[in-house]
């Protein structure tokens, strides 16, 4: 019965015995780190539905996912689980940020939209085959991480069309004899500021 209690917690069981008799048994499982639930409740905040991928049993997984209240999880997966996964979602036009830092994850890192390791207790492979490490392992981060891309990118598009449309105002009135070589070389360099201040402005940002 007890074998079966911490089956059901996810828990790996070691027997241990000695002189061919047993005598007790090891129960190992994984610990959640602190700020993970806060991570998962910021990543739903900001539109980001997490998914747990693991080769641990099943037990363990739904362990793991009903203590971080994660709906979608699997258990027992191979790295072409990951993948399968990851095409999946690119076919229905979404985009997958993948987080992990061992071996079996490094393909997934390197196929996912966006590939996320564990600087310090990643895999050198897992590092080398994800576009960003946490140096630090620092997940709590993630939320402001995800959001902080996506304001920069609204901040890149706003400046770009910004500058375009000053281009074109100022290529208009040079045609017409309305803007002068001088003045345009001011305007050119002036339309500069405003691009930089709207950038600066993302190194205050919290989102």
């Amino acid at each position: 019965m007890k074998k079966e209690k911490f089956d059901n917690q996810g828990c790996t069981v070691i027997y241990i015995g000695t002189d061919k008799r047993l005598a007790g048994y090891v129960v190992l499982s994984d610990t959640l780190r602190s700020e993970s639930r806060h991570m998962i409740e910021g990543l739903n905040d900001i539109g980001v539905k997490p998914a747990l991928f693991t080769g641990d049993n099943k037990n363990a997984a739904t362990s793991i996912a009903n203590a971080l209240s994660i709906n979608e999880y699997c258990a027992e997966c191979m790295p072409k689980d990951k993948l399968n996964f990851i095409d999946k979602r690119e076919k229905q036009k979404k985009s997958v940020c993948m987080i992990g830092d061992g071996v079996n994850d490094a393909p997934a890192l390197k196929r996912a939209t966006v590939g996320i390791a564990m600087g310090k207790i990643g895999s050198d492979i897992a590092i080398e085959a994800a576009d960003i490490a946490l140096v630090d392992d620092e997940v709590e981060k993630l939320p402001h991480l995800l959001s902080l891309s996506g304001k920069m990118m609204d901040t890149i598009k706003l400046n770009m069309s910004f500058s375009m449309v000053l281009n074109l105002i100022a290529t208009v009135f040079a045609i017409t004899g309305i803007l002068n070589p001088i003045v345009g070389a001011l305007v050119h360099n002036a339309g500069s500021v405003p691009v930089i201040i709207n950038s600066s402005l993302l190194l205050k940002w919290r989102g």
